[in-house]
């Protein structure tokens, strides 16, 4: 890109008297502004007060030596100077001009148009020379940039060297606590089946003692258990609640083995007061002595509150309806059942759910009850009492109830063996639409 002119060249023009070539030339109209100076002592000052883009110097070869000061401040300041002679010289005169600090030489008589054409030329090639300046500035920033940062990079790598270092030997640990972690986890594999086996053997004798010591009808533990997980899996109960209730019922005499061998051949009515509170506390002190081994933790819970009834006539803390555990309502429901089935004139199933019914809402909850009731008669039905279910809607006037009717909230509505009436259906509908009842009614076929 061609360097720009300014406007106006400011020349100052030095000669040693004042005869000089006409001037005229010099005119604001050629874009020049023009100084004179005939004096060579005042030039410096003036040419440093004015600092003009060209100097023009008209006078001997002899006495331009004399101008040493302007060449020295021209060279600071980067100003151009010319000589003007009236004959080109010849090339020993060229060099002692350029030596003492002449940039060209203008011959007589002057040109403006090659006045301003050499002063382009010395102007662009001064601006070449800032760049190239510049230029060299920037690239020499440059390579201190690129040493700092390939400083920085030598630095990182060995921080990353270092990180490599330390995270191998971290890869190290973790590999060796992984391998430890494995080996522990063998360990503890082998340690719970081996707990496991103790847990079940603890259980299996606790079962054989109660078959042995205690009941009086085998198998009551067994039947219990079925019996209550029916009932938990009607009510959706996981396989770890499930697993915990069945060992409850297989479990919940365990208590029995504290009551010595004479009191508990009697019968319940020969037994004294005192012998009969060694009968409501047993499941307190089975639940401790089972409290032993945490295995049993959560059956030990359920066993506790065996005693407990609906009502909150029960022990150990006389607890009401749904503040029993619910798998502790449940176990108690399958220990009546199955306790009731050997009550003396319980001699058919009719007797037996009514019966049954008794204990609704006194020491059974009447929700377990309704359960219980349901289990008799898919488990206890003979030729002689066959029932169906059927939906609330389907339910006729002259159909006999198999089961009693209870809300989900425990209300019976109907016993077992109800003749249904218009009014019966009617009143088991409008309870259905505000406390639901069970969605299969079980009828006699």
């Amino acid at each position: 890109m061609d360097t720009m002119i300014k406007e106006y060249i400011s020349i100052f023009y030095i000669c040693d008297s004042m005869a000089r070539e006409d001037l005229s030339i010099f005119s604001k109209s050629n874009g020049v502004l023009l100084q004179t100076c005939d004096d060579f002592a005042l030039a410096k000052d003036q040419i440093a007060s004015k600092r003009p883009d060209l100097i023009l110097i008209e006078t001997d070869m002899d006495k331009i030596e004399d101008l040493k000061a302007i060449f020295a401040f021209s060279e600071e300041s980067k100003t151009v100077i010319f000589s003007i002679v009236h004959a080109f010289p010849d090339s020993e005169k060229r060099i002692k001009l350029m030596d003492i600090g002449i940039d060209d030489i203008l011959v007589q008589p002057l040109l403006m148009s090659e006045i301003k054409g050499k002063y382009k030329v010395y102007q662009t090639l001064d601006d070449l020379i800032q760049k190239d300046i510049a230029q060299e500035k920037k690239v020499k920033k440059g390579l201190e940039d690129l040493d700092k940062l390939n400083d920085e990079v030598k630095r990182v790598k060995e921080e990353l060297y270092e990180e490599r270092t330390t995270l191998n030997s971290a890869l190290k640990q973790i590999n060796q606590m992984t391998l430890e972690r494995e080996r522990l986890k063998k360990e503890k594999k082998i340690v719970r089946e081996n707990l496991n086996e103790n847990t079940q053997g603890f259980f299996d004798i606790f079962c054989q003692l109660i078959e042995i010591r205690v009941e009086k009808n085998r198998g009551h533990g067994a039947r219990v258990a079925h019996i209550a997980n029916f009932i938990g899996e009607q009510l959706k109960f996981d396989e770890k609640k499930l697993d915990d209730l069945g060992k409850a019922a297989m479990l919940h005499e365990i208590g029995l083995l504290f009551i010595p061998e004479k009191i508990l051949q009697k019968k319940e009515e020969q037994r004294s007061t005192y012998e009969k509170d060694l009968f409501i506390q047993y499941p307190v002190k089975g639940a401790d002595l089972l409290s032993h081994c945490s295995e049993f933790e959560n059956a030990t819970q359920i066993i506790r509150s065996l005693n407990e009834k609906s009502d909150g006539t029960g022990s150990p803390e006389g607890l009401k309806r749904r503040y029993i555990p619910l798998s502790a309502r449940i176990l108690a429901g399958a220990d009546v059942f199955d306790s009731l089935k050997e009550q003396k004139g319980v001699n058919s199933l009719e007797i037996f759910l009514e019966r049954l019914e008794e204990f609704s809402g006194s020491r059974l909850d009447p929700n377990i009850v309704s359960w219980l009731e349901k289990y008799a008669v898919l488990h206890m039905g003979s030729d002689a009492y066959q029932v169906k279910g059927v939906g609330v809607h389907q339910l006729e006037p002259g159909m006999t109830l198999g089961t009693a009717i209870f809300t989900n909230t425990g209300t019976k509505l109907f016993s077992v063996n109800t003749l249904l009436t218009p009014d019966a259906i009617d009143k088991i509908k409008k309870y259905n639409r505000e406390y639901p009842v069970d969605e299969t009614v079980y009828i006699r076929a």
